[in-house]
């Protein structure tokens, strides 16, 4: 909990819960909706923004990082009022210690007491953690973009091309309506966003826009090298079976004369010839060597 005496703002933090009952005091004290409520309990809703007579509620989403795959965060409910400020989540957020600290410290005096601006300085949080993990993809798109190149490409390069596609999804996914409620706060005119404050929230939708942008270029990006990857697996299969088929056209003559030879008949070529084999195994070198000068002179090998 922390409060601005001067100016009476009260922010609330509330974590490790298990039912909505717990929430109950939340409800009757400071006139929260209970609707507004469940939606906290239920972890799955996507970020959202309601407004009712006396609060403002909104849902935000985050992303956590488990060894480079991306997978779905906590769920963080923010409850604005004219003088309040109520977060609900069920795990610890790194994000609203920080801001805690820098309160207590002194480090955000343009704070000033203000409800909403200290909402847009959560959001901005957020926003910023989005936007850090989608720098860490584009940072693994960079690699990936070299490594497609390399010949042979390596052998986890399609794994890691898949994954990070995944991860810029999901946060394409998280963002997109998270943009939507700061869209919302910045041009519908809520009551309880002061004027002051909604210059800082357009800079947080401005600053979700460009990340958007990112993200879909960092998709392109990203099909781009599964196509490059792609030409370069079937290029190599290409001359694998290329060579695979010179050999077997090389092979033909040779099954032809050892076929002819293997018919064990009595009258036959030098079969009382005493040079007779020696003269087969030149013959049969003879048209080996003959057959690949003329494939690589034609450019097939």
């Amino acid at each position: 909990m922390w409060s601005h005496s001067k100016d009476s703002v009260l922010w609330i933090d509330v974590s490790e819960y298990d039912r909505v009952a717990e929430l109950s005091p939340l409800e009757k004290n400071l006139n929260l909706h209970p609707l507004a409520l469940e939606d906290c309990v239920n972890i799955r809703q996507r970020p959202k923004i309601e407004e009712y007579e006396q609060t403002l509620f909104l849902i935000s989403r985050m992303v956590i990082d488990r060894d480079g795959m991306y997978a779905e965060g906590p769920q963080l409910g923010i409850f604005l009022g004219e003088n309040f400020l109520v977060t609900i989540h069920k795990e610890p957020l790194p994000i609203l210690d920080s801001i805690m600290e820098n309160l207590k410290k002194g480090k955000q005096p343009e704070i000033k007491g203000s409800a909403s601006f200290l909402l847009h300085a959560i959001l901005d949080e957020v926003v910023d953690s989005l936007e850090d993990h989608v720098r860490e993809a584009e940072e693994t798109e960079t690699i990936l973009g070299h490594d497609v190149l390399k010949e042979p490409p390596s052998r986890n390069v399609l794994k890691l091309i898949h994954m990070n596609r995944t991860n810029l999804l999901l946060v394409r996914r998280l963002l997109r309506p998270q943009s939507d409620v700061v869209c919302h706060l910045a041009t519908k005119n809520c009551q309880l966003v002061e004027k002051e404050t909604e210059v800082f929230i357009r800079d947080i939708y401005d600053h979700t826009l460009r990340t958007l942008d990112r993200i879909d270029n960092l998709l392109e990006i990203n099909m781009g090298s599964l196509n490059i990857y792609s030409s370069s697996f079937s290029n190599k299969i290409n001359e694998t079976m290329r060579f695979l088929a010179v050999i077997s056209t090389i092979g033909v003559p040779l099954t032809v004369l050892v076929g002819w030879y293997g018919m064990n008949f009595t009258v036959m070529p030098e079969v009382s010839w005493s040079y007779g084999y020696f003269m087969v195994i030149l013959l049969a070198v003879t048209i080996v060597a003959a057959t690949f000068f003329f494939f690589r002179r034609k450019g097939w090998l």
